[in-house]
Order: C-alpha cells, then sequence, then structure tokens
C-alpha cells in the first residue's frame, strides 16, 4: 500500500550502489594512468611501446603457457638498437594457441639476432607479452594447439 503522506518518507537504508568502493576507486586510478602510457607508447620506436606493454602486462596479467611456431626471421614488426648499440632486437608478434586450443596472440622480443624459424615455441607469457620462451620439439605441443593452429593457418 503506498504511503498516503509522502512528505514523510524515509530513504532506504539498505541502498549502498551510490557510496562509491574507496579501493575500486584507487585501483582505477592506478590503472588509468598506466592504460594511457601504454597507449601512447605502443606506437613509439626504440623500443618503448614493446617495453612499456610487456610492464604493464607482467604487473596486470595472469600468466599462461602459450604454443606457438617459431616465426620466419624477416617477419619481424619492428626492430631498435639494444642497450649497447652493438647489437640489434628483433620484435615479432605470433600467432599461439594455449593447451585447449584457445586462440592467443604474443609479442616475443629476440634479443640480438633475429629469430630461427625452426621448431615450435614454448612460450610463458602475461596478456600479449612473451615473458620467457623456449624451443620444444612438435611432439611437445599439446594436441589442441596444434589443431588450432592448423585451423587458424589454413585458407
Amino acid at each position: 500500500m503506498p504511503n498516503p503522506d509522502p512528505a514523510r518518507a524515509m530513504a532506504n537504508p539498505t541502498c549502498t550502489h551510490a557510496v562509491p568502493n574507496p579501493a575500486r576507486f584507487r585501483a582505477v586510478a592506478l590503472l588509468l594512468p598506466a592504460l594511457f602510457a601504454c597507449i601512447l607508447l605502443s606506437g613509439c620506436g626504440g623500443g618503448w611501446g614493446v617495453a612499456v606493454s610487456s610492464l604493464f602486462d607482467r604487473v596486470f596479467m595472469p600468466q599462461e603457457t602459450v604454443w606457438a611456431a617459431s616465426p620466419e626471421p624477416d617477419a619481424f614488426t619492428e626492430s631498435y638498437a639494444d642497450a649497447t648499440g652493438a647489437g640489434t632486437n628483433y620484435v615479432y608478434r605470433v600467432q599461439g594457441a594455449t593447451a585447449d586450443g584457445s586462440p592467443a596472440e604474443v609479442t616475443l622480443v629476440w634479443y640480438g639476432s633475429k629469430a630461427p624459424s625452426d621448431g615450435w615455441l614454448e612460450i610463458e607469457a602475461h596478456g600479449g607479452s612473451g615473458v620467457h620462451y623456449r624451443t620444444i620439439d612438435e611432439h611437445d605441443v599439446p594436441r589442441a594447439a596444434q589443431e588450432a593452429l592448423a585451423a587458424s593457418s589454413a585458407p
């Protein structure tokens, strides 16, 4: 039954949606500048975009294992001088898959040389950044990952 005197209506004390959560506010306040920096620097040369994206991924993204075919040596998307200035680092974006066959694109950096283009890679990734990778035999790649990669490369 409606209240006959709306002037005497009481506020609902259980309504909490108008009260901001301080922890959520702090997380967003910290995350937005980092995300903005990643967006700005992702197009920068000299390895800065890759470095900032990798840092963001390592801090905020979960780890997963991704398998991929080793990229062709000249298929790099970016290159930049290493810290000594004597060599070159090569950035590759590889199409991979997780153990359950989910697709994943991962950015890898080959320090001082181009990718060897043979074999398969097992990649420890955080988000879209490859943190560690190693060459493995094809029989060590999970079947679901092999099938997903074969399906994605079929014409």
